[in-house]
């Protein structure tokens, strides 16, 4: 007879059980256990998934930390602040501009400002600075981000443990410092300050791969058929998801009023819908569109002002969701079904990415698409998602193929031979105008459109 584990006892309640895990899970990864995922999935009885998700709440609380290239860090230093609430109570939280700082975070929900915090503590003590070092003149404060960024990258910064054996010197020449950098452009802002345009930035190495992942329209199409077989909570979140480019903690959390709107567009009377959505990251509320058949047949079974699935508990939700989808990437050939070959993927690769952040890649795919059916118009584009334009550049990198098919449109200039995998289209309202047609009336208004094509082209060899 099996020892029933703490967690698994029905008698506890679930925050508790949910404690004791998190409190073994991180006795496994750190020494002297320094287990891997799968044997601590197979010690805790809980899937890799499980135990991935509940070491990043370990990373949030401070306990654990990742790389810079997303690995759980195994290692525990004895200078480390172990959590938020323990930098709280050191002389640096009582600094005048790191409690303004702090309450102005608070104030706004910024949902990651522990995060925020401890990576602005970790480089003051790597530099030796006051955090008012940082509101000097932006000239006196270049210096010192770029004194962090090399040390960052030499493996010397305060609490990154033993980098230095733990990775190849030519990668962490490469290693990427964002999350820090961001932190510092976080403190000055809410401090009062500004930040010049191209100042304190630091660029992805990441994006060139990630950039580029995407479903096909075939692919998304087969999703919907495979979520279906599933649950309705399921197909829902996947639908919305692809549709609205959210974020995962806004797609479990959002209550979206939808708004039905009638146009006409060459004639015709076009259905569409509009939803506003509040990002809690970036503390901005977007204005969405809701264009493709499939979600909005979904939108008209859907209760304004209620959440769009079923999960009481949100993090069994998001669990179910992300596994569902490595299934679905798996079913489509995109990754391997097999979870012990998941994990050794390659960092920086699509399939590392897709096995890690399965509902942030959605997102990246929603991007594409759209992209796609603006007539890569990505100003169009940033507009429903992000405050300035280059921040698309890690979303949605244009591709060679991409740049040759501009111009091109399922509607009004389909191409030669029509790629089954894609539809593209010069203007979003071409696209809303296509998605409200049925399958006759588009193929008897292409052919009007080859006809006058035809025609103006016979004219122009006339003259």
């Amino acid at each position: 007879m099996s020892t029933l584990l703490p967690w698994d006892n029905r008698k506890i309640d679930g925050e508790e059980a949910h404690k004791l895990l998190k409190e073994k899970v991180l006795e496994l990864t750190l020494p002297p256990n320094r287990k891997t995922k799968k044997e601590i999935a197979d010690l805790t009885n809980r899937s890799i998934s499980k135990v991935y998700s509940v070491q990043k709440e370990l990373v949030i609380d401070g306990k654990l930390e990742k790389s810079d290239t997303g690995h759980i860090v195994k290692s525990q230093n004895e200078r480390m602040v172990k959590t938020y609430e323990d930098i709280s109570k050191t002389e640096f939280a009582q600094i005048p501009s790191v409690k303004r700082w702090v309450e102005s975070m608070k104030r706004s929900n910024i949902q990651y400002l522990s995060f925020y915090v401890v990576n602005f503590w970790k480089i003051c003590k790597t530099l030796d600075v006051n955090p008012n070092a940082f509101l000097q003149d932006i000239y006196e404060v270049e210096p010192l981000v770029d004194e962090f960024v090399k040390l960052f990258r030499e493996g010397k910064t305060f609490y990154i443990k033993d980098v230095k054996k733990a990775r190849d010197p030519a990668k962490l020449s490469q290693s990427n410092p964002a999350h820090y950098i961001e932190a510092i452009r976080s403190f000055i802002k809410r401090n009062g300050k500004q930040i010049p345009d191209g100042s304190l930035l630091v660029e992805s190495n990441k994006s060139n791969v990630y950039a580029n992942i995407r479903l096909s329209d075939r692919e998304r199409i087969i999703g919907i058929k495979f979520f279906q077989r599933i649950s309705q909570s399921l197909l829902n979140l996947f639908v919305i998801q692809h549709e609205l480019g959210l974020r995962m903690d806004t797609l479990f959390k959002f209550k979206p009023m939808f708004e039905r709107k009638i146009t006409k567009i060459e004639g015709r009377t076009c259905e569409y819908y509009k939803a506003y959505v509040m990002e809690k990251k970036q503390n901005m509320q977007y204005e969405k569109l809701i264009i493709s058949p499939q979600a909005k047949e979904i939108v008209k079974n859907l209760k304004s002002g209620q959440k769009i699935h079923s999960y009481t508990n949100i993090r069994k939700g998001k669990e179910e969701y992300n596994q569902k989808l490595r299934e679905l990437f798996a079913y489509i050939g995109r990754i391997s079904a097999n979870p012990i070959q998941q994990e050794q993927y390659e960092q920086n690769s699509e399939q590392y990415y897709l096995v890690t952040n399965p509902s942030h890649s959605i997102r990246h795919s929603c991007v594409h698409w759209l992209m796609r059916i603006t007539g890569e118009r990505a100003e169009t584009v940033s507009n429903l998602f992000w405050e300035k334009p280059d921040t698309l550049k890690v979303y949605a990198k244009q591709s060679l193929d991409s740049i040759l098919m501009q111009g091109i449109c399922d509607l009004c200039n389909p191409p030669d031979e029509k790629d089954p995998n894609y539809r593209r289209f010069c203007t979003i309202r071409h696209a809303v105008l296509y998605y409200n047609l049925s399958k006759d009336d588009r193929e008897k208004l292409q052919d009007e459109r080859f006809k006058v094509n035809t025609n103006k082209q016979e004219q122009i060899e006339i003259i």
